[in-house]
């Protein structure tokens, strides 16, 4: 699957995201994001929440030769650092478009710049404007909470992304 510099993905405001006056509450901002980023992965064929040919490589085969689906207890992704900006509200039954950008990459973690964006009409002409905007580092642990190296296929997305 051909990799991209920038992946965005959509969502719409639902009553359960907003505050009794009707704008999104702000924690949810950060559930998008999170969302966005696992999509990204999945846009990718990678699951990182799965370990088989979806996830990291599994050497065991089950007796009909096919990839077993486990839980992948071999590494997980904790935000390490955030840095969030909120510029304008998000309000109910507003359709957001929520992008990611590769920023850098480390043996262990990785930086991506995420951004929350709504289309607006405004004297009659489209506008996007930006809702949210953040940077955030993202740190691999291994099953003992400790850090360890980005598996490879994730790297290579990474890497792939800041070549654009």
């Amino acid at each position: 699957m051909p990799h991209r510099k920038f992946f965005s993905y959509p969502f719409r405001v639902y009553i359960e995201d907003t505050d009794a006056g009707g704008i999104v509450y702000h924690a949810n901002h950060l559930k998008y994001m999170e969302r966005t980023r696992t999509e990204w992965l999945r846009s990718q064929d990678i699951d990182h929440y799965l370990i088989g040919n979806k996830g990291l490589e599994l050497s065991e085969k089950t007796t009909d030769g096919t990839d077993q689906y486990l839980p992948n207890l071999s590494f997980s992704f904790v935000v390490h650092e955030l840095q969030i900006s909120y510029h304008q509200p998000a309000m109910m039954d507003n359709l957001l478009i929520v992008s990611i950008e590769a920023v850098s990459c480390g043996a262990a973690s990785f930086i991506l710049r995420q951004r929350i964006e709504r289309d607006d009409v405004i004297n009659g002409s489209p506008k996007r404007t930006v809702i949210a905007s953040a940077n955030v580092k993202l740190a691999c642990l291994d099953a003992n909470l400790r850090p360890r190296r980005l598996p490879t296929n994730i790297r290579d997305l990474i890497q792939t992304a800041l070549q654009y």
